[in-house]
C-alpha cells in the first residue's frame, strides 16, 4: 500500500511533515473538542488512537492496546478493550490464542491529551494475516464492535 499525502486535520488543514508537529496538531484538536463537548455537559468522553504498525513481513501482531502511565481510567479503559478482545478471539478465532496485551507507554498522544486516551495497535500492514483483519470490511465492522462494547463496558 502507498503511503496517503492527501489527508486533512480536523479543521481541513494539511497535517505537517515533521512527525512531533503533526501529533501536536491532532492533541490540539482532541483537547479543543473535548472542552467545547465538556461546556455542553459531556461528562465522560474518550480519546481513541488507532494505528497501524509496519514492521517486518513475517511479523504477525495481535491487538494491543497502550495508555498513558500516569492514567488509571486509560488503563481501566484499555483493560475494559482488552478483555472484549479475549472474550471474541475465544468465541471467533477459535484454537488460534490472542497475544494482545495492555501497556503503559509514553507516547505523545496518550501524554498530551485532556480526555481518557487509549492507543490501540491493530496490527502490522506488511503481513497478510494482519492485512485481511484491517482491509476486510466485515472485519474492521468486528474490530469497531469489540472495541465499542470494550468501551462500553469500561463505562459501566
Amino acid at each position: 500500500l502507498k503511503c496517503d499525502k492527501d489527508e486533512k486535520s480536523y479543521h481541513g488543514e494539511e497535517l505537517p511533515r515533521d512527525q512531533k508537529k503533526r501529533l501536536k496538531q491532532r492533541s490540539d484538536d482532541v483537547n479543543e473538542l473535548y472542552k467545547k463537548h465538556k461546556k455542553l455537559g459531556v461528562k465522560s468522553q474518550v480519546m481513541i488512537s488507532i494505528h497501524v504498525d509496519a514492521r517486518s513481513y513475517n511479523k504477525r501482531l495481535d491487538v494491543f492496546f497502550y495508555h498513558y502511565k500516569g492514567s488509571k481510567s486509560g488503563r481501566r479503559t484499555a483493560l475494559s478493550i482488552h478483555r472484549t478482545f479475549e472474550k471474541k478471539y475465544k468465541q471467533f478465532q477459535k484454537g488460534r490464542g490472542y497475544h494482545g496485551f495492555v501497556s503503559a507507554r509514553n507516547l505523545y498522544v496518550l501524554e498530551n491529551t485532556y480526555p481518557t486516551a487509549v492507543f490501540i495497535e491493530l496490527g502490522n500492514i506488511k503481513n497478510t494475516n494482519d492485512q485481511r483483519r484491517i482491509i476486510l470490511s466485515d472485519n474492521r465492522q468486528a474490530l469497531a464492535n469489540w472495541i465499542y462494547l470494550g468501551l462500553k463496558d469500561a463505562a459501566l
